[in-house]
């Protein structure tokens, strides 16, 4: 287009001079008269290209060039500003994509919102299923679903994986199709079907290799050949990510399991237009047909306290509480990174008064000049987007190997580059807002006179002053309020972490071991006792016991009891108690003390007297003021009600969770207890890395019997620390927040004050020369940018008070007004702040008035 118009151009011109030359002009006349009748060439090139539309670009592009050359000479003001904004976009990015990816992100079901769990998890029944199915009436479907593990045999021996056992149509009802072949049908969870599996995307690929000819194929499952048919989806996963494969359940109401001790859940997905009354009628009937139906203990009874509860909340948990605290969290960090960067901004912008009235007299407009300074604030904002992506992700990668998270939920979660754009952008905005301040001098036309102004104040321009003071105070506030919460979280946490849990958890190696469903109980109990002794002497081990479900981590296993001379606790009465089966050394493993009696010994043998130890709560509750040595106690877990005595009692161990009433329980020695089952868990105590034992005991599992799978090894210590994952997460996460809400207002500060200090550079020299000593210019700078400092502080202290009681319910041995909370964050944002003004302080008062007068 270019040459076009300059070959248009010369077009023009030699047809205008060879007119002259006709009317008699000598050549160089007739040229020079031809480009004074035509104007200026360039004035008509401009014109053609501003009807173009091309000139706006050409002109951002300029102002790109030159704001990246004004930022490069003032490298100070830009790597602050950078750096500011990139750890605000960063550090919030990174903590929302963590929090996006537990509580906000759509779980991999049709509809999650229709489908709702029922009460009493993991209490259910076939029989119960099946009579409840039938009368449903607000609910489209109602499946049910029971967590399993079983043996795998591979050509590399046998491993243990989850297994879910599923009614036949729950797959369907989450509304998820399958990657490869089909779910199952009608009747495959009745008996007399093939044995059939769908196996998950993760198990499909790394066991199978991905074989796209896997359908069909068979596995042995617990020593049954099963038929897979279908793959899920790499997204799909339920309950938990660590789920391997679903499996029909055996709905058979000829055997044991179907009308004994409850083990499923319930889930139903709503029918579509049901309203709230609807939901709650149907907690009535179901409640009141379940009353007519079934004749239950007290502590069995699922006729009272029903309630459904959503899909979400059942897999994660109720997070909604913390959801809203983290996302005001999440808002407070990125208004202090942007009111950070806006500080900078104003007072950078304000510097250049005099520079803006130089170019306004040299023919620059108003808004060529606001176009610059926006330009400057904008690119300003992108670079620090680009430091923002990096630290980003190397955030999201500390922060989900920190979490104490379980269950394979890590896995799900993925940086989310969409929060990214919506950061960077509205701190963009922001920055290029405040940056507009300034130009409402320039709008007004006092521009005029500025440059000599600035030249006799020596640089005690003090444009925006009242906007810095009032940024530096809103960092402070914010940032005191995310450090009372993180303090009063540390706090909870750490009583949370000083309970007595009735046992010692360090050094302890729990690995989870699965025998083939054909293998005999003799088989079984022969191959368990054999591992305990052959594990206590491998090098390192102290001490090694056997039990059937771990403390805290595995809960289960319990039911109702009777005790001897109690006829008030019989029928809907008796109580109800946890059932443990462990070795001779267990007790001494997990470093739980037997306070009265005797432990398990040799003695104890399946033809001497049946004996059981109780638990402290469980001898209190049934024998109160009265010794429970001696007494008797029958139960149905091992397929008899013969008498137990009571021989000890142990100290009381957490159980299910670290808070809370805490459940009765109940220890039977392994060499007695009838109903060996085929899971056990292997506890071993060391003095040295737990972990290193994995390797040789699983070795030694598969020497003993190759039979037997060894799944998860965990750390005692880590499952003490999932128990409080709600509580350590809410901790790691507030106290990243508040460390990135102490850096910003801290940089604030020191960048409010340090610009300061320059622009007044020349005042200080003057002083100086007139005999002011450098200690007074340091405490005239700390007490100007205190100021701010100390309304921030006050703000915050009262605003942390207002809002405590949003901490209330994530607290323990805390109240949410804590002095000791409110004062440390207090009393580091205040020294954070001296630290801050002091820094720059210093640098006045080392000022050499020959140099500052001579710079002006």
């Amino acid at each position: 287009m270019d040459r076009e118009l300059d070959e248009e151009m010369t077009f023009h011109l030699d047809m205008e001079a060879r007119k002259n030359l006709r009317a008699g002009m000598d050549p160089r006349e007739a040229r020079r008269r031809a480009h004074v009748k035509f104007g200026g060439v360039d004035r008509h090139k401009e014109r053609a290209h501003a009807s173009w539309g091309v000139g706006f670009i050409d002109d951002m592009l300029r102002d790109f060039r030159h704001a990246l050359r004004q930022l490069m000479r003032n490298p100070a003001f830009t790597l602050l500003a950078t750096l500011t904004l990139a750890l605000g976009i960063g550090g919030t990015v990174a903590l929302f994509s963590v929090v996006d990816g537990l509580m906000l992100r759509p779980l991999p079901y049709e509809d999650e919102a229709e489908l709702l769990t029922f009460w009493s998890p993991q209490d259910w029944r076939g029989v119960e299923y099946d009579y409840l199915r039938e009368r449903v009436r607000a609910f489209e479907s109602l499946e049910t679903f029971g967590q399993d593990r079983t043996a795998m045999q591979s050509g590399e021996g046998t491993t243990l994986v989850n297994l879910i056992q599923v009614s036949a149509g729950l797959l369907d009802m989450l509304g998820t199709p399958p990657l490869m072949g089909r779910t199952f049908v009608d009747g495959e969870d009745r008996p007399g079907t093939e044995p059939v599996v769908v196996l998950s995307h993760g198990l499909w690929e790394q066991e199978l290799g991905s074989d796209p000819d896997v359908l069909g194929k068979r596995l042995v499952l617990g020593g049954v050949p099963t038929t897979i048919i279908g793959v899920m989806p790499s997204t799909f996963y339920f309950p938990t990510p660590e789920s391997r494969m679903w499996r029909p359940l055996n709905l058979d109401p000829a055997d044991g399991g179907y009308n004994g001790n409850g083990w499923l859940e319930l889930v139903g997905r709503l029918r579509a237009g049901a309203t709230p009354g609807e939901v709650d009628a149907e907690l009535t009937l179901l409640t009141t047909a379940l009353g007519e139906r079934f004749n239950c203990p007290e502590a069995w009874d699922k006729t009272t306290s029903a309630y459904f509860t959503p899909m979400r909340e059942y897999l994660m948990g109720d997070v909604r509480p913390a959801l809203l605290l983290l996302l005001g969290a999440v808002g407070l960090l990125l208004l202090m990174a942007c009111a950070n960067v806006a500080a900078l901004i104003l007072a950078r912008t304000s510097d250049r008064v005099g520079e803006l009235a130089v170019r306004t007299a040299l023919g620059a407009g108003r808004g060529r000049l606001a176009r610059q300074i926006l330009t400057e604030s904008v690119t300003l904002g992108l670079g620090a987007g680009a430091v923002g992506m990096v630290l980003a992700a190397i955030l999201f990668d500390v922060m989900v190997s920190m979490l104490p998270l379980s269950n394979g939920f890590q896995d799900t979660l993925s940086l989310d580059w969409t929060t990214l754009a919506a950061a960077l952008a509205l701190s963009v905005t922001v920055g290029s807002l405040i940056s507009v301040i300034p130009i409402r001098g320039m709008i007004r036309g006092r521009l005029e006179g500025e440059l000599v102004g600035e030249r006799s104040q020596g640089g005690g321009v003090t444009a925006g002053g009242g906007a810095h003071g009032a940024l530096v105070l809103a960092e402070v506030l914010l940032a005191v309020m995310l450090v009372t919460g993180a303090s009063l979280l540390v706090r909870s946490v750490s009583h949370l972490q000083s309970l007595d849990i009735g046992m010692d958890p360090a050094g302890v190696l729990a690995i989870d071991l699965q025998g083939e469903a054909a293998m005999e109980e003799d088989e079984l109990k022969a191959f368990f006792d054999n591992l305990v002794e052959a594990a206590a002497i491998l090098p390192g081990v102290n001490v090694a016991g056997i039990t059937n479900r771990l403390p805290i981590r595995d809960g289960g296993y319990q039911g109702p009891i009777a005790i001897e001379d109690r006829p008030d606790l019989e029928g809907a009465s008796r109580p109800n108690s946890m059932w443990r089966s462990v070795s001779l050394d267990y007790f001494e493993t997990m470093g739980i003390p037997v306070v009265q009696g005797r432990t398990f010994d040799e003695q104890d043998r399946p033809e001497s007297l049946p004996v059981v130890i109780v638990s402290e709560s469980f001898a209190a509750r049934m024998w109160p003021g009265e010794s429970s040595l001696g007494r008797r106690i029958s139960t149905g877990f091992e397929g008899s009600s013969e008498w137990l005595t009571v021989v000890g009692v142990a100290g009381e161990v957490r159980m299910t969770s670290l808070v809370g009433n805490n459940t009765m329980v109940m220890f039977r020695p392994s060499a007695q207890g009838g109903g060996f089952g085929l899971s056990k868990v292997l506890v071993l105590k060391t003095d040295l890395d737990p972990a290193a034992l994995t390797g040789p005991v699983r070795a030694l599992v598969r020497r003993l019997n190759p039979r037997v799978a060894t799944a998860r090894a965990s750390l005692m210590e880590d499952v003490v620390a999932a128990s409080m994952a709600e509580p350590l997460r809410l901790r790691l996460f507030l106290g990243l927040f508040a460390a990135l809400g102490l850096l910003l207002g801290t940089v604030g500060v020191y960048g409010v004050v340090s610009y300061s200090v320059a622009r007044r550079r020349a005042e200080f020299g003057i002083r100086m020369a007139l005999g002011a000593e450098p200690r007074e210019l340091v405490g005239a700078v700390v007490r100007g940018g205190m100021v701010p400092v100390l309304g921030g502080i006050a703000g915050g202290i009262v605003a942390s008070a207002v809002l405590s009681n949003v901490l209330a319910s994530f607290l323990f041995g805390v109240e949410p007004m804590d002095m000791v909370s409110f004062g440390a964050a207090g009393g580091a944002l205040l020294a954070a702040g001296i630290v801050a003004a002091a820094l720059p302080g210093i640098r006045a008062g080392r000022t050499d008035p020959a140099e500052a007068l001579r710079a002006e």
